[in-house]
Formats: structure tokens, C-alpha cells, sequence
């Protein structure tokens, strides 16, 4: 039987190359992680609210405002009141916005294929199954 704790490791040291190499593919593009996360969040849930985008983040709505004046200072993002609640402000991707949001999906892909280069294809295939049952089982 495999060593949990060892396992924890593995996976902790897997997170950490994705987020080094993602971070470092990203800073080429002049995208920080927070404005990577906050764009793929608002890409996946279109008019999102402000409050919902932070929590979504796991930060607090007053982290998130720097960086959605930022990403609308650029031209990524849109602020639109919200005509059902006046306190609340909804999010949008710009055309711009939409266009980012791909640059972002094919770094993430770039980075995942150099990083699992090292297994066939048939460990790849196994480690997303293991993964998946893992993660799954989590829920």
C-alpha cells in the first residue's frame, strides 16, 4: 500500500510545477494568476455578480475590485448594474475579454502537455483516470 502522506506530497509538488510554469507563461502575456482566475471565473458564469466572482476566487469582494478596475481599465471586462438589486454590480468579457480568455486555454494547454511529456499515453490516460475517481470521490 502506497504512503498517504507521501501521495499528499506528490500532489502538492504537481500543484506547485502547474502553478510555476502557468505563472510564468501567463507573466508573458502580462496576465497575473488573480487575473487569470478572475477572467476564466466571469468566462464560465457570463453576468456574474462581483460578490459571486470573489467568492467563487475564494477572496473578499474588496480584493476583487482592484482587479476588475484593472481588467476593465484594459478592455477585458465590463461592470453593469444589476437591474434586479441596485447594490450589485454583474461582470462581462469584452470581445477583447473573450479573446484573452482563449490565449489563457491554450497556455493551460501548452503547459499541461510539456509537463505530462514525461508519460506515454497510456499513463496520462491512467493518471486522469486515478484523478478523476480521487477527485470525484471528494465531492
Amino acid at each position: 500500500m502506497a504512503d498517504a502522506a507521501r501521495l499528499g506530497e506528490l500532489l502538492m509538488a504537481a500543484s506547485r510545477l502547474f502553478s510555476q510554469r502557468g505563472t510564468a507563461a501567463f507573466g508573458e502575456h502580462g496576465l497575473s494568476p488573480a487575473r487569470v482566475r478572475l477572467l476564466t471565473t466571469v468566462g464560465s458564469a457570463p453576468r456574474l455578480k462581483m460578490a459571486e466572482a470573489a467568492s467563487a476566487m475564494g477572496v473578499t469582494a474588496r480584493a476583487v475590485t482592484p482587479l476588475v478596475d484593472a481588467l476593465e481599465s484594459e478592455g477585458l471586462l465590463t461592470r453593469h448594474p444589476d437591474p434586479a438589486d441596485r447594490r450589485a454590480t454583474r461582470l462581462d468579457l469584452t470581445p477583447a475579454g473573450t479573446e484573452a480568455l482563449v490565449t489563457i486555454e491554450q497556455l493551460q494547454s501548452s503547459v499541461s502537455a510539456q509537463i505530462f511529456s514525461t508519460l506515454s499515453t497510456s499513463e496520462q490516460a491512467e493518471l486522469e483516470r486515478l484523478l478523476a475517481k480521487f477527485v470525484s470521490s471528494k465531492a
